[in-house]
């Protein structure tokens, strides 16, 4: 559903309902991974973080981006990216984190 504003010089055309959702769903799960990185960059600990779980979050949202893109869902599509890459990120630093605390033992 789109809302349409009409006046007698111009129409604005506002984004529809699903759309709207679609987007704050997108931001929302997206910023569930911020916190996550944040801390294991700031205290340098990530043995609490399961590899598992990053590797899963990693071909889990690598399916929805391929959905999003063949439905051409631009919130999806932002959203599963994202996470992706936060995801990455968190399982390098996780793999070098651990890796130098084995050679340093």
């Amino acid at each position: 559903m789109t809302i349409l504003l009409t006046s007698n010089h111009y129409t604005v055309k506002l984004m529809a309902v699903d759309e709207l959702f679609g987007w704050l769903a997108s931001i929302l799960t997206t910023l569930i991974f911020a916190p996550q990185l944040v801390k294991a960059f700031k205290t340098k600990m990530t043995n609490d973080i399961s590899m598992l779980m990053l590797i899963l979050a990693v071909l889990g949202n690598l399916s929805w981006l391929i959905h999003a893109l063949l439905t051409n869902n631009w919130p999806l599509i932002v959203c599963a990216f994202l996470i992706i890459i936060m995801s990455i990120v968190l399982i390098a630093y996780k793999y070098n984190n651990e890796k130098s605390r084995v050679v340093s033992k």
